[in-house]
């Protein structure tokens, strides 16, 4: 049988991505004989951390992985992003990334490819293969779509619908039934390995992507569960919680073990994650009263210079009226009512419906992670007042200052790991709708609720980040990961100074395709 290049056919490969699970926690329940798959994985083939984007931008671990590119060329760096032209953040549209996805390049060479659940992507048109769209993902971009109709329709009718729940119909309010969240995730775990079991042993594939998110829900919502220094352990919980988190890792080790079971002894396995889960000291939501201590968020004169005043926040109209709307009953509207649609319109709105524009110089781009400021600068921004490079450039200095001195007054630890000028770290077609400066939070510094600051004293809040939407007591730390086998895979070997970005590559060049020039990343040929 002829392979891409018209010479014999390459061994297949199998690459599962594991949705920020964390290595940390991967070596840990290895060693204690709890993920007895993973552990014989590292002990028949190659184990290695990764260097990962997500060290600075989280959400760009899994499109760096699809691409081989960094964020400024694929675009796709978070939840929410910023487009020029246009005064507010929007939500990626994974269609315009301006790179290739892996599985377009494979296809276009002729290399038959199944692709299930890939966060942050969308249905490829002019594509050969199978694409499962947003069936299971802990975070829809594209929302459910499968090709070609005849795999959707087998798929609804042997399996049903995913089981648990997505980011939507969670992070507005804290998981109000945990026992049934962690039943629900272990049962997608199950039921999504059920679906690409069927997948590989009735299609006719060479390369077969699968993510399993599950992992990153869990992560973000049991970790508290389990760890008993985090600020919010409980004192009392079910048992059953106790372990949640490494109940939904038992269980995606046992789905790896199923899938490894169908794959003959020359496919290629690859399981990688694109960054890992830790508990959550973001000081993310303490960033707009900072900024409007700094004079830069809804002051009563945008003018460079202008006397210092308390800023009075003036909600308006719709603000007001949502307001006066019980939360509760806000989030069960949104969560059993309404469209997908209207949710992520009416959640942009919410997002910036309290910024008076022409009173604003910089502002928040919403995260729970990472601390993204925008310069409200004109003519990038429809509504910008920041004139020209002197005064963009001397906001974003005074930023840097502050962020960088910025400690947790209930232990003096300084808060920020690193803080980033973005045009120092990035000048590809996409670094016009990043944040201006980045601030990736320590969690050793253990920030909750106030931040002490040099010049603009403290500032406080009266909740924790855990305790604001979407209510994550875990969050994102860069702990990537590959482990892999098969029969040129090394046996016990260690992979050294690799990143989440040579493995497009690697994949590329296991089936014999050349690497475009556009990829950032290396081959790594101890795995190819």
């Amino acid at each position: 049988m002829t392979g891409p290049t018209g010479g014999e056919r390459k061994p297949r490969m199998l690459v599962i991505g594991l949705d920020a699970a964390d290595r940390e926690l991967i070596e840990r329940w290895c060693d204690a004989g709890l993920l007895p798959n993973l552990a014989r994985m590292r002990a028949n083939g190659t184990w290695g951390a990764l260097h990962t984007t997500a060290d600075t931008v989280h959400v760009s671990a899994w499109p760096g992985v699809f691409t081989g590119t960094t964020p400024d060329k694929h675009g796709l760096y978070h939840a929410y992003v910023m487009r020029p032209g246009e005064q507010a953040p929007v939500r990626p549209r994974p269609e315009e990334c301006p790179v290739p996805f892996l599985w377009k390049l494979l296809d276009e060479n002729g290399v038959r490819s199944i692709v299930m659940d890939a966060f942050l992507t969308c249905p490829l048109r002019d594509f050969g293969g199978i694409q499962v769209v947003d069936w299971g993902s802990w975070t829809w971009f594209s929302g459910q779509e499968i090709r070609p109709e005849s795999i959707k329709q087998a798929i609804r009718s042997k399996f049903g619908a995913y089981p648990a729940e997505n980011h939507s119909k969670v992070g507005m309010t804290p998981p109000s039934d945990p026992l049934g969240f962690r039943r629900r995730l272990i049962e997608g775990v199950e039921k999504k390995s059920e679906v690409a079991q069927w997948l590989m042993d009735s299609q006719d594939w060479d390369f077969f992507l699968l993510v399993f998110g599950e992992c990153h829900a869990a992560g973000h919502y049991f970790w508290h569960y389990m760890d008993p220094d985090y600020v919010a352990y409980p004192a009392t919980a079910a048992p059953e919680l106790r372990n949640a988190l490494r109940d939904v890792y038992v269980a995606l080790d046992t789905a790896i073990g199923n899938l490894l079971a169908r794959c003959d002894e020359g496919t290629t396995v690859y399981v990688v994650s694109g960054d890992g889960m830790g508990p959550n000291y973001s000081g993310s939501h303490l960033l707009n009263s900072l900024l409007e201590r700094m004079q830069l968020a809804n002051v009563p004169s945008a003018a460079p210079g202008a006397a210092p005043a308390k800023p009075q926040k003036r909600l308006s109209l719709s603000s007001t009226l949502r307001a006066m709307v019980p939360k509760q009953f806000r989030a069960l509207v949104s969560k059993h009512l309404l469209p997908r649609s209207v949710n992520e319109r009416l959640s942009m709105h919410w997002k910036t419906a309290d910024i008076s524009w022409a009173r604003t110089r910089a502002f928040v781009i919403e995260n729970a992670n990472e601390g993204y400021v925008r310069v409200n600068l004109r003519g990038r921004e429809p509504e910008g007042v920041v004139e020209g490079k002197a005064e963009y450039d001397a906001i974003c200095e005074s930023l840097l200052d502050v962020a960088k001195s910025m400690t947790n007054p209930a232990n003096g630890r300084r808060a920020a790991a690193h803080v980033h000028k973005t045009v120092d770290l990035y000048s590809g077609p996409c670094a016009g709708n990043f944040p201006d400066v980045i601030i990736d939070w320590d969690p050793q510094a253990k920030v909750t609720t106030s931040l002490a600051t040099s010049g603009c004293g403290v500032v406080a809040g009266d909740h924790a980040g855990y305790e604001v939407s979407p209510y994550y007591t875990g969050n994102h730390r860069g702990n990537a990961f590959v482990v892999a086998q098969g029969r040129s895979v090394q046996a016990g070997g260690v992979l050294e100074n690799a990143s989440i970005l040579d493995l497009a590559p690697t994949i590329l060049a296991h089936f014999g395709i050349a690497v475009p020039q556009h990829m950032d990343g290396k081959i790594l040929e101890s795995l190819k």
